[in-house]
């Protein structure tokens, strides 16, 4: 009867002792005090744009404020979280490695004369776009959530994910790699659409979209790898770079290769500028592989 007793007593104390290490325990001290800082701030700069009684939504990451409606920040900031949650994985990011101190506060702006006034009294800098200060303290992202066309919430919360997911990749690591804007906004794109699930819309939609761009038009010319990251505008250039930056993250053959691609984009002693050519000699991809690494991007986003 004793040693029952005893090996009850010795389950029991095991049981506790794993549900101490393995539940999660409060926010430290300090990050409380940081999300009651960037919370203080949020609502004084939108104060500055003549919002008085913001929309706050707080996520495991984000602090989603402006002056939409709660029900319309809650979506936001569930793409948000999504997005993040499978970004963080590509990049491999530590658990608790992170790009900002804090949360992020994501000033979703839909109304344009609110986002003129926020860039202007809250930061004191030209309204023109998105613009995003991982650095600063608090981080912050500001959103002027453009509509272009038939565009939906869902796709402007979309946009606001990519550019997020984006940022990461400028962040990870050092962050002193120097990620050009059709590499961030592509990864960016590509990552929201594999979010949502391979099987949605979304994803569905811009795969057909890159092999339509990638094929070119009927008795045209297929563009070249080398017109993704080249200075010309070209056609299509927005779903090229998503669907190149597709393959280079996410396609078995080329995914490994990934974090070294980012590292050759650091600068060094020698090279204070690297190009993504050079990046990808980094990645193990020499100028003489090139074609090769033209023809396996196509055969793939041709579903071949």
């Amino acid at each position: 009867m004793l040693l029952r007793v005893r090996s009850a007593v010795a389950v029991a104390l095991f049981a506790a002792y794993a549900l101490a290490i393995t539940a999660p325990g409060p926010a430290p001290a300090q990050d409380k005090e940081l999300v009651a800082k960037a919370k203080t701030t949020a609502a004084a700069n939108l104060k500055k744009a003549n919002i008085d009684k913001p929309t706050v939504v707080e996520t495991t990451n984000y602090l989603v404020v402006g002056s939409m409606p709660e029900e319309k920040a809650k979506a936001l900031g569930e793409m948000l979280e999504k997005t993040t949650t499978l970004t963080r994985k590509t990049l491999k990011f530590d658990e608790k490695e992170s790009p900002w101190k804090g949360k992020l506060i994501v000033y979703f702006m839909h109304d344009n004369a609110e986002f003129k006034a926020l860039m202007r009294r809250a930061f004191q800098i030209p309204p023109e776009g998105v613009h995003a200060d991982l650095r600063a303290e608090p981080a912050f992202i500001v959103d002027p959530a453009e509509v272009s066309g038939k565009q939906t919430d869902a796709d402007l919360y979309a946009n606001t994910a990519a550019r997020l997911a984006g940022e990461h990749l400028k962040a990870k690591g050092t962050g002193t790699q120097k990620i050009p804007d059709w590499l961030r906004d592509g990864f960016g794109y590509a990552t929201v659409a594999r979010a949502e699930g391979t099987a949605s819309k979304r994803y569905a939609a811009y795969r057909a979209q890159a092999r339509t761009a990638i094929l070119g038009p009927k008795g045209g010319k297929s563009p070249a790898l080398a017109d993704v990251w080249g200075d010309a505008k070209i056609a299509n250039g927005d779903i090229l770079a998503a669907s190149f930056a597709d393959y280079l993250a996410y396609s078995t053959a080329a995914a490994p290769k990934f974090p070294m691609l980012i590292d050759g984009l650091k600068p060094n002693e020698n090279n204070a500028a690297p190009t993504i050519p050079q990046g990808l000699d980094a990645a193990g991809w020499k100028a003489a592989d090139l074609p090769m690494l033209e023809a396996a991007w196509k055969r793939w986003a041709a579903g071949k």
